[in-house]
C-alpha cells in the first residue's frame, strides 16, 4: 500500500512556531528587566530601612543619655531633699521642744504653741484669769475655738503646778461675781440664786446637782466643782 508524506510545515504551523519563538524571547527579556527592577527596588528599600534604623538607634542613644542625666538629677534632688527634710524636721522638733506652765505663762508664751496665734493666746490667758486659775491642763481646750485635735498636738508642751484656785461661795456670791467665772454662765448663776433663795441655802457642794442645768448636763458638775465653796 503506497503512503504519501507531507514535506515541511504548513503555513499556519510555521506562523505558530514563529509566534512561540517571539513569546519565548519576550519572556526572557521581560524576566531580565523585572529581576533588575526589583533588585534595584530592594536596594532602595534596604537603604531606606538602614536610614530608619540609624535614626531609631540615634533616638535610643539620645533617650539613654537623657535618662542617665535625669536619673542623676533625680538622685541628687532626692539626696538634697531628704537632707532638707531631715534638717527641717529637726528644726520643727526643736521649735516645739519646750514646756510652759499654764497658770503662769504669758500670752507671748502661749503663742509658741502649735496652732495658737495671738488671738487664741490672749483668749487662753483671759479664760484662765476669769476662772481664777487652772486646776488641769485639759482646761485649755475649754477655751472657745480651740479644737481637740489641735490641743492634742500641743498638750505635751503644757505643765501645771499646784495653784490656789479662786473659789466662789454659792450661798453669797452675786450674779455678777458668779458670771465672771466662765463655768457659771447666766443660766447657772440664775439657777444657783433661785435655788438658795426659793428652796434652801446650799448645805453641801453636791446640792449643785439639784440644779436643772446640771441634771441635764452632769459633766458640767466636774468643771464647776473645784471653783465652788459654801462657807
Amino acid at each position: 500500500m503506497n503512503k504519501s508524506y507531507k514535506q515541511g510545515f504548513t503555513r499556519s504551523e510555521r506562523n505558530g512556531i514563529l509566534l512561540l519563538c517571539v513569546v519565548i524571547v519576550i519572556s526572557i527579556v521581560a524576566k531580565k528587566y523585572v529581576v533588575n527592577y526589583f533588585a534595584i527596588d530592594d536596594t532602595k528599600m534596604s537603604k531606606l530601612d538602614e536610614e530608619k534604623f540609624e535614626q531609631l538607634q540615634r533616638q535610643i542613644n539620645d533617650a539613654k543619655i537623657s535618662y542617665a542625666n535625669n536619673y542623676s538629677a533625680k538622685e541628687e534632688y532626692n539626696a538634697t531633699n531628704n537632707f532638707n527634710s531631715k534638717e527641717q524636721s529637726t528644726v520643727i522638733n526643736n521649735k516645739f521642744d519646750f514646756k510652759i506652765e499654764v497658770n503662769s505663762a504669758t500670752a507671748e508664751e502661749y503663742e509658741k504653741l502649735y496652732g495658737i496665734g495671738k488671738v487664741f493666746a490672749q483668749r487662753i490667758v483671759s479664760f484662765r484669769d476669769k476662772l481664777g486659775g487652772f486646776y488641769s491642763i485639759n482646761q485649755v481646750k475649754h477655751v472657745y475655738g480651740i479644737e481637740d485635735s489641735v490641743f492634742q498636738k500641743f498638750k505635751k508642751n503644757l505643765s501645771i503646778k499646784p495653784a490656789k484656785i479662786k473659789k466662789l461661795n454659792i450661798n453669797t456670791a452675786t450674779f455678777e461675781e458668779l458670771t465672771a467665772n466662765p463655768y457659771f454662765f447666766s443660766t447657772i448663776a440664775k439657777q444657783i440664786i433661785g435655788y438658795r433663795t426659793k428652796v434652801k441655802p446650799f448645805e453641801t457642794i453636791e446640792d449643785i446637782k439639784n440644779l436643772y442645768f446640771v441634771k441635764d448636763h452632769p459633766e458640767h458638775y466636774d468643771k464647776m466643782l473645784p471653783y465652788v465653796a459654801i462657807d
